[in-house]
C-alpha cells in the first residue's frame, strides 16, 4: 500500500518494455491480462498498448491481450 499510485509500475514497466524492444531487438512484445484485472489495463493502456483481438493466447481462463507499441529508440 505504500508504493500506491507512486507511479512505480508503470516506471518498471516501461523500463522492461525499452530494454525488451531496444535491448533485446524484440519487434513486438504482448500482455496478457485477466478483464476483471482493471489496474492491470489502466497500467496497459498507459503505457500505450492497445487490445489486439487476433493474437494467440497460449492458455486457458479469461484473457485480454494488450498489444505493446514499439518505443523510441533511446
Amino acid at each position: 500500500d505504500t508504493a500506491e499510485g507512486k507511479g512505480l509500475a508503470f516506471e518498471a514497466a516501461s523500463a522492461a518494455r525499452n530494454h525488451a524492444f531496444n535491448g533485446l531487438g524484440w519487434e513486438t512484445a504482448v500482455s496478457y491480462i485477466n478483464p476483471s484485472n482493471a489496474r492491470s489495463i489502466a497500467l496497459a493502456e498507459k503505457l500505450g498498448a492497445q487490445p489486439d483481438p487476433s493474437a494467440a493466447f497460449p492458455g486457458v481462463g479469461p484473457c485480454v491481450v494488450y498489444r505493446h507499441p514499439k518505443p523510441a529508440v533511446q
